[in-house]
């Protein structure tokens, strides 16, 4: 039947329980996917019991998109409004394309909030509010993660940064979002996912990982660096320190692409960088000179 859906999603990490309602009009399909055509159509998720102890969330975003006459850009601009029971910020955001296939293609961001930012609590709506005209956005229960020191959710990918988006393989129909029920705890260090370049680097949420680098033996080529990113907004403080066996340069470039910082050695290294401006910042770690493969693990914040 056509009409108003709405998904309770229980996730649960640990003692901690999540629960999060989604509703969109319009037909979901067998897969839980809904199509919207334009913002007089509300869609919205709201997430109750969030964790108290970390000082910020990561937003992930996830979405479908259908109907381009146009080539379709490298990022879509889409309106977020984000919601306490206190406040209430009105945000755009900038997503990524991540993945095509015939006329689907699909794009995923992230927005760090500041619990400062919305006198945040327990509790978060999150709107969507607009997007640009002539496009159908494909929204979907789980096109919306949060994530937290304390806690990854169930069904995410626990800090290795942008899925890989369900591609239909049938044109009728899309196929089901990554799904893990991947489960971790702050004390574990995720796997940073390996990519050719800055144009498929993984978004990271603050937390701990592990990389590699270097030559992995005869007939392999040197893995000689790892891409990163993550958004930013205008005063954010980014910190990334690492702890290598070996020499490495750790870089930070802004939305444009440019070097704003660097610093290189072994052992343990940082740097720390304030956004002037908002979008997606990168960061870059290299092997500094030819080595066996090896293995560092890197930390990351972000504080205002």
């Amino acid at each position: 039947m056509r009409g108003a859906y709405a998904v309770i999603l229980g996730l649960a990490v640990g003692l901690v329980g999540i629960g999060a309602t989604f509703f969109a009009n319009g037909r979901a399909d067998s897969q839980g996917w809904i199509w919207v055509f334009d913002s007089a159509r509300p869609v919205r998720w709201q997430f109750f019991d969030l964790p108290w102890g970390s000082q910020w969330l990561s937003v992930e975003i996830l979405i479908q998109t259908r109907g381009w006459q146009t080539p379709p850009p490298a990022a879509l601009p889409l309106t977020f409004r984000f919601s306490t029971f206190s406040s209430a910020r009105t945000w755009q955001v900038l997503l990524q394309r991540v993945g095509e296939k015939g006329e689907y293609v699909s794009y995923f961001g992230q927005v760090i909030l500041a619990r400062r930012d919305l006198d945040l609590g327990s509790y978060l709506l999150v709107e969507l509010l607009a997007w640009p005209a002539g496009v159908a956005l494909g929204v979907h229960e789980d096109s919306v993660h949060i994530r937290a020191e304390e806690i990854a959710f169930a069904g995410s990918t626990g800090g290795t940064g942008g899925p890989l988006a369900p591609i239909p393989s049938d044109p009728q129909t899309l196929s089901t979002p990554p799904n893990p029920q991947e489960q971790w705890t702050p004390s574990e260090a995720k796997t940073i996912r390996e990519c050719t370049g800055m144009e498929d680097a993984p978004y990271l949420s603050p937390g701990r990982y592990l990389g590699t680098l270097g030559w992995p033996g005869p007939g392999e080529a040197l893995d000689s660096r790892d891409w990163f990113r993550v958004n930013l907004r205008p005063g954010y403080l980014l910190e990334v320190h690492i702890n290598s066996p070996r020499a490495i340069r750790l870089a930070i470039l802004n939305p444009s692409g440019q070097e704003v910082g660097w610093v290189g050695g072994s052992g343990q290294i940082g740097i720390t960088y304030q956004a002037l401006q908002p979008g997606t910042f990168w960061v870059c770690v290299s092997v500094a000179e030819s080595a066996a493969l090896f293995t560092y693990t890197l930390d990351l914040s972000i504080r205002r």
